[in-house]
């Protein structure tokens, strides 16, 4: 049998026909392996790590070069990876063009990879981060009074979890000690344990970002946390709680409130002195800006290897 006007026989229609077929198999197993290696949510990792007393780094990721760093220090050392990233950080590319960043490289190293929106000042940012592919949230209304708060909260958590998309909140507002990092502009104030037990209730967020002395930047002195209050919060409510400002923090405070129910320790301004010090002295000896940034890559590497292995993290992947 031959094909009108095609000169194909039906020898020749089977050999097309099986090779098209292997190409459509490859091609459901590359999407299969893709859809094991997306971008995963953050409650998993938080539940083990709050169930067995060690703490997950998340580690500031917005570009390729930092991204890259947190991924192959997480999986040298068997760590969960969680990337956090703010909207005034995604700025160059989008929240679309850092999650798909973080996506192929995910890919390409074959490791799991939470992509969590650092600090959503608003719903239109939660939503944007959402509809960008980011795999996970946090709404910060803690600049808001406890009524606002809440309310904030409970709408972003209804829209995030019918998307599937967890939410990290703040009760209690961490402040700044340093000026290398935008977050805590408005202030400081402890979480106040009874509140926290109301706000979990109220809103059905994931994950409280908690107010015990703690703050963002790079300590001028040893912060004193108190650890009475943590001990009540972690009494009161039933989420894993978070770590805002964990650069600088001594490491017997560190492990003490990972104890306590510290479950996901944000680390952002170590990593990104770590980067401007090597890039800087790179270019200052006259190296050529891509090895530079190789170079500011691997002094990233060194402060993400040291936080794994601060938080009990190093094979729990």
């Amino acid at each position: 049998m031959r094909a009108s006007g095609l000169g194909l026989t039906s020898r020749n229609l089977k050999r097309i026909w099986y090779r098209c077929g292997f190409f459509v198999c490859f091609e459901v197993i590359l999407l299969q392996r893709r859809t094991l290696l997306a971008l995963i949510g953050m409650k998993d990792i938080l539940a083990k790590a709050y169930a067995g007393g060690y703490g997950v780094g998340g580690f500031n990721g917005f570009d390729s070069i930092s991204i890259m760093a947190a991924l192959e220090e997480c999986r040298a050392r068997k760590s969960p990876v969680i990337l956090i990233c703010a909207s005034i950080e995604y700025a160059a590319l989008g929240p679309r063009g850092v999650a798909e960043t973080a996506k192929a490289l995910s890919d390409m190293m074959e490791t799991d990879v939470c992509l969590h929106l650092d600090h959503g000042e608003s719903h239109d940012v939660v939503v944007e981060a959402i509809n960008g592919g980011f795999s996970s949230v946090m709404i910060d209304g803690s600049r808001l009074p406890f009524a606002e708060n809440v309310e904030a909260t409970r709408k972003v958590v209804e829209y995030a979890h019918s998307k599937g998309i967890h939410v990290e909140a703040e009760l209690g507002a961490v402040g700044r000690v340093s000026s290398d990092t935008h977050e805590g502009a408005h202030g400081n104030s402890f979480t106040d344990p009874g509140e926290a037990a109301e706000f979990v209730d109220k809103t059905g967020c994931d994950f409280l970002a908690v107010s015990i002395g703690n703050a963002h930047g790079l300590y001028t002195a040893a912060p004193s946390f108190d650890f009475d209050c943590l001990a009540r919060i972690r009494k009161a409510v039933p989420v894993p709680l978070v770590l805002h400002g964990g650069s600088g923090t001594p490491e017997d405070q560190l492990k003490k409130a990972v104890s306590l129910g510290m479950a996901k320790v944000n680390v952002a301004s170590e990593i990104g002195q770590a980067f401007t010090r090597a890039y800087e002295s790179a270019v200052a000896k006259k190296t050529w800006w891509a090895v530079a940034k190789n170079e500011a890559k691997l002094a990233m590497r060194d402060v993400i290897g040291k936080w794994i292995v601060r938080l009990g993290s190093e094979g729990k992947a």
